[in-house]
């Protein structure tokens, strides 16, 4: 038996909260634990195949209401062969709408049974305004209970009972997830090219001279963790949808489990 924690976490928000349930299981299954970084585009290129007795933690941020669709030829290539999933999505506080859906239909078509599923709440990638500094100490003892809960059915190998929320045919990804966005602009003032930028950018975007390669996903990984806080949105897309999430976004919501 082996426990894998597989997540897609551009700003380490998703990567907070599947170490945090997988920090449940790996203390009851007390078995070997594998990371699988689906951030890194090599990562993202190997193919996954997985035994009956396996279980598997995965995380994934929404995009669009919508799991990221980088991920999904990711997903129909791994061989579930029976293992035990729990599948999370993290939203930036508007609504996941179909993704968390979206991602347990992918898993069970690919052969895994789907104990539990829950949607999380990060802080958002266009504005530290909306859902700031989440998860926080309150989400992270609820990933901890929701663990708890998942592992009852992941230890009898039972199937999600309760029905996860979302809509088939799943939402139409709007025309700004599908139009090309520039890439966050770099302020030569503050920029000491470090290359963290580079380092941090799933999509391979930025060149070495960081120059906009035409592959930017918005996902504010390279803003997130420029330390010289050289690097910010100026795509007028981005700029309006953080806008409408300033004004309309900022009540707090909570976690929702479906076990």
């Amino acid at each position: 038996m082996k426990l894998y924690l597989v997540y897609f976490s551009p700003t380490h928000t998703t990567k907070k909260i599947v170490a945090t349930v997988g920090k449940v299981f790996f203390e009851r299954l007390l078995c070997r634990a594998q990371l699988v970084d689906l951030t890194n585009i090599a990562a993202r290129s190997r193919s996954y195949a997985f035994a009956e007795d396996d279980v598997v933690v995965f995380g994934a941020p929404v995009y669009g209401g919508r799991l990221p669709q980088l991920l999904v030829p990711v997903l129909q290539n791994m061989q579930g062969g029976g293992a035990r999933a729990v599948v999370l999505s993290v939203y930036g506080n508007r609504d996941y709408d179909d993704a968390l859906l979206e991602t347990a239909d992918l898993f069970t078509e690919r052969g895994f049974c789907v104990c539990a599923a829950a949607a999380f709440i990060g802080e958002h990638s266009y504005s530290s305004a909306v859902a700031k500094n989440r998860p926080d100490a309150e989400d992270l003892i609820a990933a901890t209970t929701f663990g708890v809960a998942a592992f009852a059915n992941v230890e009898q190998g039972v199937a999600c009972r309760k029905p996860i929320r979302g809509a088939r045919p799943y939402k139409q990804l709007s025309g700004f997830m599908l139009a090309p966005k520039a890439a966050p602009a770099v302020d030569a003032e503050k920029c000491v090219r470090c290359g963290a930028c580079i380092a941090a950018c799933p999509a391979a975007n930025i060149g070495a001279d960081l120059s906009d390669q035409g592959r930017c996903i918005s996902c504010a990984a390279c803003v997130k963790f420029c330390r010289q806080g050289a690097r910010s949105f100026t795509d007028p897309a981005v700029l309006a949808a953080k806008g409408r999430l300033e004004g309309s976004c900022t009540a707090r919501r909570q976690p929702e489990f479906f076990i």
